[in-house]
């Protein structure tokens, strides 16, 4: 039950990030954005992971495991994450991005011999016809840069899903959440040198004074979002709380209808998608 609650609460918390970097946006770039953001979060969890007397653990050779998967996801993951919700939007991308425990279930089945229920094959459904419902990619008129922000969105589930199967890994090692997310930061950093490097000639870092507030925010949103994950994952199954996790879309859909309608509008089709895709999440892995 607390493994439930810490993985709806990090949900909650990673949709008030993405309603908060379509607010930054306009004012900053998705690189600039995703700096701040692991910097923050880099900071805030050490700072707890030593707090708590974690730091000597982070010694063993097993802490390569999450520096590997933060490489993968939220480095790479997070800068296609922001580009996707810049060109498509916060509801679109998130719906789409949040396919990720379909990418997970299908690699712990194949990596780590798990079985493949016949849940996964309904979920695969519900989950294909709820993104096509929400991004509107079964039009022939949807624009070439909308589609390139679906494939973004879609490639960070993939990232997401192989980083979460390392994380579960490492935490049979070093079962310390704080610990495991800090080190899982180190690598999101590592990853993200050469690519601010390579697209810094494109987008330089600017951050606009009315961007600073809403990014700020995002950063730590995601710092309790990362914590309250590792700990639902350090407590529970990978299995059952990946699908609680990626309620996400929901959240973020509900903020956005409920308490910020001037981002962005929320279609009565984008909130169908958005259910139906949460639904064939959690039939995937509970069958």
């Amino acid at each position: 039950m607390l493994a439930a609650l810490f993985a709806l609460l990090s949900a909650a918390l990673f949709a008030g990030n993405s309603v908060a970097v379509r607010l930054a946006l306009p004012g900053t770039t998705a690189t600039t954005m995703t700096v701040v953001s692991i910097l923050t979060n880099l900071t805030s969890l050490w700072t707890l992971a030593i707090l708590r007397g974690e730091g000597e653990a982070a010694l063993q050779p097993a802490s390569l495991i999450f520096i590997g998967a933060g490489i993968l996801a939220p480095a790479l993951a997070r800068v296609a994450l922001y580009t996707a919700i810049d060109m498509v939007g916060v509801a679109r991308a998130m719906v789409t991005s949040n396919t990720t425990p379909i990418f997970t279930a299908v690699g712990a089945a194949l990596l780590l011999g798990e079985r493949v229920s016949a849940g996964l094959a309904a979920g695969i459904v519900a989950v294909v016809l709820g993104v096509a419902l929400t991004s509107g990619t079964a039009s022939p008129q949807v624009p070439r840069a909308s589609r390139r922000g679906f494939l973004l969105a879609l490639s960070t589930a993939v990232l997401a899903a192989a980083s979460i199967i390392l994380r579960k890994v490492g935490l049979e090692a070093i079962p310390y959440p704080a610990l495991a997310a800090a080190l899982t930061l180190c690598g999101a950093v590592l990853g993200l040198i050469p690519l601010v490097a390579w697209r810094w000639r494109r987008e330089p870092f600017r951050a606009a004074r009315t961007a600073v507030p809403p990014m700020v925010a995002g950063a730590l949103l995601t710092s309790g979002g990362f914590l309250a994950y590792f700990l639902a994952l350090n407590l529970g199954d990978a299995s059952r709380v990946t699908p609680l996790s990626n309620t996400t879309p929901l959240f973020a859909v509900l903020l956005i209808r409920f308490a910020f309608r001037d981002v962005e509008q929320v279609t009565r089709r984008t909130l169908l998608g958005a259910a139906l895709t949460v639904a064939g999440v959690i039939l995937v892995v509970s069958m």
